[in-house]
């Protein structure tokens, strides 16, 4: 079968396409057939050199959507032929072994391209209204980065539950924001944020790109506010005010958020913006690494031949 990786760091020129064996899966796996991946900001990173030097070939990629080819025998929730999504490891590949715990069925009628731009920032934002801030009817939430492929999937999610939502992000994004739901916009470029929306926040999610502006997320949340935030940094606070960490966690698993937002993509109540679908081959992976180099708006897809 064919991957793409890279045997060194660097520019998205590094990608190359080899020729290896398609691997079997193991008792409690299955063997998925991609269809389509999405991408995301944390490969481009590991490409880029930013977590470090690699040992030999790699092939990085976490969200895939395909079919089952086939199941070990301890697997019971999923058939050959069923159409999943699924988180993973080394997912630029014609064929890449899925953990159940990890993937979800696809609804019929749900494009697989539509699937995979979510897996990534679906899951993200989910557990941010979950896990890391409860969200609940009634709150008045603040989503900055709501243009963004997680702060968009999390502002939806949170008017599904109900919540008063004020989005966050550049002007040029007004009318797609205020489309996902929101009641609330503020143009980050146009106003001053902080100053507006002071103390105004039961639960403030920081989606914005590595989490910027994380001083003015105190000011925003209320007194016993709750703030997700993307930021690897704790700014100092000056309220009483809980700050959690968006990142990686069991609770729940891959698999059971992935169900959840496949059951909204299929109400209706989630959209996406992909804005670039290109070709699986190294040229396809440079193009929208590329991409993601850049400022830009939407997801970037690759698309298998069929």
């Amino acid at each position: 079968m064919k991957v793409i990786g890279f045997d060194h760091v660097g520019g998205p020129d590094v990608f190359e396409e080899r020729t290896v064996d398609t691997p079997q899966p193991a008792a409690d796996e299955l063997l998925v057939k991609v269809i389509a991946i999405g991408l995301n900001n944390r490969e481009r990173a590991e490409r880029a050199g930013e977590f470090g030097p690699i040992s030999g070939f790699t092939v990085t990629g976490r969200d895939i959507v395909g079919t089952v080819e086939s199941v070990g025998p301890n697997v019971k929730d999923f058939t050959p032929g069923e159409v999943v999504a699924s988180h993973v490891e080394n997912g630029y590949a014609e064929y890449v072994v899925a953990q159940p715990s990890a993937t979800t069925l696809v609804p019929s009628g749900i494009m697989p391209t539509t699937a995979a731009a979510l897996i990534t920032p679906g899951i993200t934002a989910y557990r941010a209204i979950t896990t890391f801030s409860h969200v609940t009817a009634g709150q008045t939430v603040i989503v900055k980065g709501a243009s963004g492929g997680v702060g968009a999937l999390a502002l939806q999610m949170a008017v599904d539950r109900g919540a008063h939502v004020i989005a966050i992000a550049h002007s040029r994004n007004e009318a797609a924001v205020t489309a996902l739901g929101a009641s609330e916009f503020v143009a980050y470029d146009q106003l001053t944020p902080s100053s507006v929306l002071a103390d105004r926040a039961d639960v403030l999610i920081n989606a914005a790109m590595n989490g910027a502006g994380s001083d003015d997320d105190i000011v925003m949340t209320k007194p016993g506010g709750v703030i997700a935030t993307v930021a690897h940094n704790t700014p100092p606070a000056n309220k009483q005010v809980t700050i959690n960490h968006i990142h990686p966690s069991s609770t729940p698993t891959d698999a059971e958020a992935l169900a959840v937002i496949m059951d909204l993509l299929k109400d209706g109540k989630l959209a996406i913006n992909i804005t670039s679908q290109l070709p699986f081959s190294a040229t396809g992976l440079k193009q929208g690494n590329e991409i993601l180099e850049q400022s830009h708006d939407g997801r970037v897809v690759i698309l298998m031949d069929r």
